[in-house]
């Protein structure tokens, strides 16, 4: 197989991953760039045209705003990936060599691009470190067994998909023309209306999922306390509460909230870990891209090797007066 990869980048409609979504298609066009791929596409999902303007894409060959009233900012993996599939049939002409259909990385990004995968009867790639093309196949990396493994995959299928979460600096790029944006609207049916109910978390506290800052506490918390300091930190600065396996286990923080392997994947900007020793399994559901702040009164905890910011200290010392200036701060804001 000796014809070039097209790599085509499907962005759902998230106004607030904004910033995820221009760093991906950024570093589509700098992998772009160092060859082996015959053109670079980008599907951007929007609710109607001209709804979202487009990112800064550089040397994209190609940029469609996929429009389609169905499309919102919650809508279900299931949905998108039939949009995505349309979108395709209509616009992906580009090269006659194998595809690499690249969703953002993340719990909706991942089950859309499999979704797609298994719809189209492509390769799942699943979430990806890294990308390349060699010789008419893409190349990936992946990590495995809760991030303690990595493995290097090579697929020659006619078309694959994948999650991506870009690793390491991207080079800016400049913003597309308006002009060189084009609109396309596709049709699906009508997704199957469920009957649902909203329920509200009972501690008032914000979702894990799109959280600028995690708070997370672990076995080292011993008790329902420590997590109270915790939410009150959270609450001063618009964050969500975490927790570790340990911590779901004991009942000090609800399985809706555990962060890991087996739990949920969070990418905030800042992880601020208290007691949390730093398993494989737990750090697994942290992005690699957050800044991790860890406090741990162990100094040879082994989140420390992995933490930007480490605290040696007790948290029943710290927590206090942490959340005591913290809400002293935001209450001298408000006033």
């Amino acid at each position: 197989m000796n014809a070039q990869c097209t790599l085509t980048v499907v962005l759902p409609f998230a106004p607030d991953e904004r910033e995820a979504h221009e760093r991906l298609v950024a570093a589509a066009c700098a992998l772009h760039g160092q060859g082996g791929w015959a053109a670079l596409e980008v599907l951007q999902l929007v609710p109607a045209p001209a709804a979202a303007p487009a990112v800064g894409t550089g040397d994209a060959l190609a940029w469609y705003e996929v429009s389609n009233p169905h499309v919102a900012a919650d809508t279900e993996a299931e949905t998108l990936a039939r949009l995505a599939r349309a979108a395709l049939a209509t616009a992906g002409q580009a090269g006659d060599g194998p595809r690499l259909v690249v969703w953002p990385a993340g719990p909706l990004g991942e089950e859309a691009a499999a979704l797609l995968a298994a719809d189209l009867g492509a390769a799942a790639l699943g979430r990806c470190t890294s990308l390349g093309a060699d010789a008419g196949a893409v190349t990936a990396s992946r990590a495995v067994f809760g991030g303690r493994l990595e493995v290097q995959l090579r697929c020659e299928a006619r078309l694959a998909c994948a999650a991506w979460r870009p690793q390491g600096s991207v080079p800016p790029v400049q913003a597309l023309p308006a002009n060189r944006v084009r609109q396309l609207a596709v049709e699906i049916e009508a997704p199957p209306v469920a009957e649902t109910e909203a329920l509200h978390s009972a501690d008032g506290l914000a979702r894990l999922d799109g959280a600028r800052l995690v708070v997370s506490g672990g076995r080292g918390m011993a008790g329902l306390e420590g997590f109270e300091q915790l939410g009150r930190i959270a609450a001063s600065l618009g964050g969500a509460v975490g927790g570790s396996l340990p911590a779901v286990d004991a009942g000090w923080v609800p399985v809706a909230r555990q962060v890991g392997q087996s739990g949920r994947f969070v990418s905030p900007r800042l992880y601020f870990a208290v007691g949390i020793s730093g398993t494989p399994q737990h750090l697994a559901g942290v992005a690699g891209t957050a800044r991790i702040v860890a406090v741990n009164k162990d100094p040879d905890a082994p989140i420390f090797g992995v933490a930007d910011v480490g605290v040696v200290a007790d948290w029943q010392e710290l927590l206090p007066l942490l959340a005591q200036q913290l809400e002293a701060r935001r209450a001298g804001g408000a006033s």
